[in-house]
């Protein structure tokens, strides 16, 4: 039942959302997470946490404490912007920029398929838009959210521009595959906590695990990995950047090194643009003890 009380307060508050201009509904998510920022304690300190870890003493704790919370606020946006997404896909042509859109067709030419490679920066779940607006099959690799109608509520939300949830369990690995054998783009986030299965790789200067996943499925497919990101000039507006390709180097750390090449990258994004990203996500932890 508690689920079921989610799913039609989220749908009720969506119905008004839509409703309103964007520049309303906008303004009102903002203010809620503004309130999140200053109630949630644990959150708000794990993100100055990771500032500090990111930036150390180069920016102040009060330059700290604005990108927190408009961190906040930017993700707040970006789940109301997943819930607009019909609004947008309306108007695709006059709300998204593209840079490097050559980049892409020539990853496509190759004929391997395409590891989007992305992350929580600015307007994440957007980075589809290239595809619809290119009729390219693509996909994404998510995770499940507990409650199921919500969930499925995402995944229809998602499927408004021909994004196809692929869900984080057992046969993902073997969906992707496919898809990647047919030459269609599968998005694959690697900002997120790895756990075990990840490699140690540093992001801002301080080792963390990462996933290699986008490394393992280019070099058993021979895809192009392309990072992309989506980030909010305003809300309504926004700039798709599709970087070149990033090659796997002939060495016999290859996994590694590609991976610590796709932190390099997303490092240097989010510096351009800190405000836009999670950091109240708890990307450092401590590395297991071994054996």
């Amino acid at each position: 039942m508690g689920y079921v009380f989610e799913f039609y307060a989220a749908q009720a508050l969506v119905t008004v959302l839509r409703l309103a201009p964007l520049s309303l509904s906008g303004w009102i998510v903002k203010r809620v997470a503004d309130i999140y920022f200053f109630c949630s304690q644990t959150r708000r300190h794990l993100a100055l946490d990771n500032l500090t870890i990111a930036y150390g003493d180069t920016r102040s704790a009060g330059q700290k404490r604005i990108i927190a919370r408009r961190s906040f606020e930017n993700q707040a946006l970006s789940v109301l912007e997943l819930f607009v997404i019909n609004k947008m896909k309306r108007q695709a042509a006059r709300r998204f920029s593209i840079t490097g859109q050559q980049h892409f067709e020539e990853a496509v030419a190759r004929g391997k398929g395409v590891v989007f490679v992305a992350s929580h920066l600015g307007a994440w779940e957007y980075i589809g838009f290239p595809g619809y607006l290119k009729q390219y099959p693509h996909s994404v690799i998510v995770k499940h959210i507990k409650n199921p109608y919500l969930n499925k509520t995402i995944d229809a939300l998602r499927r408004e521009i021909d994004t196809v949830p692929i869900p984080k369990e057992a046969s993902a690995l073997r969906h992707t595959l496919a898809e990647l054998r047919q030459n269609h783009g599968v998005a694959i986030v690697i900002d997120q906590w790895a756990g075990s299965e990840g490699c140690w790789i540093e992001f801002f200067g301080r080792a963390t695990s990462t996933t290699s996943l986008p490394a393992r499925l280019a070099n058993k497919t021979g895809c192009a990995l392309i990072p992309i990101y989506c980030v909010r000039k305003h809300i309504g507006q926004y700039e798709i950047r599709m970087l070149p390709a990033v090659p796997l180097p002939d060495d016999p750390a290859w996994d590694i090194h590609t991976t610590k090449r796709l932190n390099e990258i997303l490092e240097s994004q989010i510096r351009k643009d800190p405000e836009q990203w999670s950091w109240g996500h708890r990307r450092w932890r401590p590395k297991p003890l071994t054996a």
